[in-house]
């Protein structure tokens, strides 16, 4: 053999051999990657990309007795392939995205995120395609519900008490590790402006340490929440004071507020502070004359706000020297005129009765004033009135009111009128016979006060100065009783309220204001 291949012929072929063996393998090469170009150029016409975003993720483990964490809601697949069978798949839409959990056993496992009906033609890309999920355990506990919510959130003048929840207590269930985490169970409640008790369904949830929820279950998820809204009220004395000069030879003898208490409404705590508002300050500047004053009725600190807003101050002043005389002469000059016959009218009647004047059906009055003042004055210029506003079923008395103009006094030859109330028949609620009872205690305390029968303006019942003592008299006693509007308005019946504002217009509306409509009764 050694000897054969010492020949140089032999050498020869062979080099031409392995030369030629060399020249097919390059072309062989060559050939191929053509081909492989034109067949991958021929299929990436039909071959397409689709993605598929919010892909659900199943899990499959035993729900009765475990809780997983970790595994994402869902996943993001991207296909590629022939762009029918893309077509197929996105139409049908039966592909899932999954994690078997059945085997594994209790603790942290790094899980593969498969699929299922999906083409094998087609490459699926998954993200994240690894999750990190954690097998605990499944506990239960229960835990007591606290009600959540702002008290500063009411209306002003109000307070939020203490929050009734039903039921109780709820149920939580979840990993073991949560349930340790669990540091409050609140039911949220909004109170919105609230003037009266709010009742409402709160979704519970549980709460870390650090309020941050907690993925756990939570049943029953609502409970019912009730939360008593009060209106918080106090009536304390005022005390007022005289402010700024009266006129010259004017002294001022006497400042006496027509409404003794007010009410104030404001946190309960600012309440207990307050016993009384004094040095309400009357401004008397320039006074000439007795008269009434509007005096505006200061807020304290810490009170939301005050009822009335306003009260009434009578002024009494005394003259001295000549102008005391000068007045005593004007009376002395001051003229009578008398009006017959002027009929009586009845205000403030309620649709729940019938109202009929018994006797007098007409009066007769004297007019005392300046001269040039009963020149003008004529019967119409003149008018009576009995207020039946507050009168319940039977026969009562009431005092006749005159209105006349300002500048004259009236005396009436009758002050008084009778007047039968017969209830209509229809059927009513014990609250309504309640309140006939109330309101004819009322009136039965009113008839007992005597009646001046004496006018002048628009504050009925009040003479500017009369022929004799009895007639100034009488004619003091209703300036000092008679109230108006605004003094009377949100006077509680309580040094204390609580409650809502229905119950106390309806304590501040019993007292009817005389010589004038009750229009609640009459309503």
């Amino acid at each position: 053999m050694d000897k054969l291949m010492n020949r140089s012929w032999v050498m020869k072929i062979i080099a031409l051999l392995l030369a030629f063996m060399l020249y097919l393998s390059v072309n062989l090469d060559d050939g191929a990657s053509s081909s492989n170009k034109i067949l991958n150029r021929s299929s990436s016409a039909n071959t397409g990309v689709e993605t598929l975003t919010d892909v659900p993720v199943q899990v499959s483990y035993n729900e009765k007795n475990r809780i997983v964490r970790g595994v994402p809601d869902t996943v993001i697949m991207t296909l590629e392939g022939p762009k029918n069978i893309l077509a197929q798949t996105k139409l049908q839409k039966d592909y899932q995205a999954y994690i078997d959990l059945d085997n594994l056993s209790l603790g942290q496992h790094r899980v593969k995120v498969q699929y299922r009906n999906i083409s094998d033609n087609l490459n699926v890309v998954v993200k994240p395609d690894i999750v990190n999920v954690t097998i605990e355990e499944r506990d239960s506990k229960q835990f007591s519900v606290e009600a959540s919510y702002d008290k500063n959130k009411v209306k002003n003048g109000y307070e939020a008490g203490e929050a009734t929840v039903s039921p109780r207590a709820v149920t939580v269930t979840g990993a073991s590790s949560q349930l340790d985490q669990v540091a409050y169970v609140k039911a949220i409640i909004d109170l919105d402006n609230a003037s009266k008790t709010v009742t409402k369904q709160a979704t519970v949830v549980a709460l870390d340490k650090n309020l941050n929820k907690l993925n756990v279950t939570v049943q029953p998820e609502t409970v019912n929440v009730t939360i008593p809204v009060r209106n918080i009220s106090k009536k304390v004395p005022i005390d007022v004071i005289q402010e700024g000069t009266p006129g010259d030879g004017v002294n001022i003898t006497k400042l006496e507020p027509k409404t003794d208490t007010v009410k104030i409404i404001g946190p309960s705590d600012s309440l207990e502070k307050i016993d009384k508002i004094d040095n309400i300050p009357v401004d008397v500047t320039g006074i000439t004359k007795s008269k009434d004053i509007k005096v505006n009725v200061p807020v304290p600190d810490g009170i939301d706000s005050v009822s009335p807003k306003q009260i009434t101050v009578h002024v009494e002043v005394d003259k001295q020297g000549d102008e005391k005389d000068a007045e005593e002469t004007d009376a002395s000059a001051a003229e009578t005129k008398s009006f017959k016959n002027l009929p009586v009218s009845l205000t403030g009647q309620s649709s729940k009765y019938t109202y009929e004047l018994l006797s007098p059906t007409s009066v007769d009055a004297d007019v005392k004033g300046p001269k040039s003042d009963l020149d003008k004055l004529t019967k119409s210029g003149i008018s009576l009135s009995a207020n039946v506003g507050n009168l319940s079923a039977g026969e009562h008395t009431v005092p006749i009111i005159i209105n006349s103009p300002d500048s004259v006094t009236s005396t009436l030859s009758t002050k008084q009128a009778k007047v039968r109330v017969t209830a209509k028949k229809q059927s009513g609620t014990n609250d309504e016979q309640t309140d006939d009872k109330e309101t004819s205690g009322s009136t039965s305390d009113k008839e007992t006060k005597p009646d001046t029968g004496t006018g002048s303006g628009t504050n009925p019942g009040t003479g500017n100065s009369g022929d004799s003592a009895d007639s100034a008299d009488s004619a003091d006693k209703p300036s000092e009783e008679t109230d108006t509007p605004e003094d009377n308005t949100d006077t509680p019946t309580d040094s204390t309220e609580t409650g809502d504002d229905s119950s106390n217009q309806s304590d501040e509306n019993s007292t009817p204001v005389d010589g004038q409509t009750d229009n609640t009764s009459g309503n």
